[in-house]
């Protein structure tokens, strides 16, 4: 416990000291901007509606999951609708929600490795000067990371028989998709892993209900908005066409498609140009997506040199554990092959690889704690 505490308290630390020295050498980060999430949330505040985000658009809208926006509206409430202090605000609530991924790191190394694992692998999340930064940024970057790593780390405790809480996990797993569906993509190939050729049906059904349960109240809310099932949100098509076709007619340019069609009309029509875009170019969306492959594991390229030695480190991690017991291996495996798919598709921007950033640093861990000790 006291060791845990030590991670939270310096990755606290180094990220509050670190907003405190970019806000003050970069005071204009801290105007709102053109920001979907404080968008959202100044609706939710003035009107009581989830609305769109975008300029010229008053309509309701599922462009993103409703989790970060009503986090971030209850900060409007206490420090004012899209102020300097509200930005502070929220990257204070973001290294928070950072300081305690710290914690679930070291976990996921004691749970994979030993204790010397989750010790290398928290105090590397600590000052990883990529990591510590995301917390600056306005988005839902830092919780995702949190609800992700938490969700594997309950995975990980379900099958190696430390938790019988299966719809404790699920749980989880339904908060992590009203932050981010995105972060979902890994779960039906964990479930298929938790099965053990069957004799875990009852528990996995538990599981994926009580997911599915936490689910259910936003998709209801999206269809009675929009006419159509929506499960989170709306715009995961047209990411893929925005991506591959063009950005001309994304709701913040000039096109005004979105605002004159309203969102369910625009994503409808945007899904259709996609999937069409995929039929007539599948060699060009291949290229594009295996680029953006590449693009993702690389990133963030202006600490090009960490990310790539953390992949590496993760990399032997991985293969020392699969030696060792293949069970954990597979599942860690499934979560970083599945999870980035959705990105291939569409964008690789930098700040999309850091839910997934706790297993890796996880599995660094791991191997650097597997380094043998020079003999004096």
């Amino acid at each position: 416990m006291k060791r845990a505490l030590w991670i939270f308290a310096g990755g606290l630390l180094v990220r509050l000291l670190l907003i405190a020295y970019l806000a003050h050498v970069m005071p204009g980060m801290l105007t709102w901007g053109i920001n979907e999430p404080g968008g959202i949330a100044r609706w939710i505040v003035t009107t009581h509606s989830f609305a769109s985000p975008f300029h010229d658009a008053h309509g309701p809208t599922a462009w993103l999951g409703p989790v970060f926006p009503f986090i971030v509206a209850g900060i409007f409430l206490g420090f004012g609708i899209q102020t300097q202090a509200s930005a502070l605000a929220v990257m204070v609530f973001n290294a928070i929600c950072s300081a305690v991924t710290g914690v679930v790191v070291y976990e996921i190394g004691r749970e994979i490795g030993t204790g010397k694992s989750g010790l290398f692998a928290g105090w590397l999340w600590v000052f990883s000067p990529y990591i510590a930064i995301i917390p600056f940024l306005l988005w839902d970057t830092s919780l995702s990371a949190l609800v992700m790593g938490t969700a594997v780390l309950q995975t990980l405790r379900l099958r190696s028989g430390k938790s019988e809480s299966w719809a404790g996990c699920g749980v989880v797993w339904g908060i992590a998709a009203l932050v981010n569906p995105a972060l979902l993509t890994p779960l039906p190939i964990l479930a298929l892993l938790l099965l053990e050729h069957g004799r875990n049906w009852k528990p996995v059904l538990v599981m994926t209900l009580c997911t599915l349960g936490l689910i259910l109240p936003w998709t209801v809310r999206n269809h009675v908005e929009f006419h159509r099932i929506i499960l989170v949100r709306s715009n995961g098509l047209a990411e893929v066409y925005f991506a591959n076709a063009g950005f001309e007619t994304h709701p913040l340019g000039p096109s005004m498609e979105y605002q004159r069609m309203g969102e369910a009309e625009f994503t409808a029509q945007a899904s259709r140009r996609a999937v069409e875009f995929v039929e007539a170019e599948p060699k060009t969306f291949l290229r594009n997506s295996l680029k953006r492959a590449m693009w993702f594991w690389v990133n963030p390229t202006n600490c090009w040199p960490l990310p790539i030695a953390i992949n590496a480190a993760a990399m032997a991690g991985l293969i020392m554990l699969s030696r060792k017991s293949r069970a954990p291996a597979f599942l860690l495996l499934a979560v970083l092959a599945a999870y980035p798919l959705v990105y291939y598709a569409s964008q690789a921007v930098s700040r999309y690889r850091h839910p997934i950033e706790p297993i890796l640093y996880a599995l660094a861990g791991v191997a650097l704690s597997g380094i043998p000790r020079p003999r004096s």
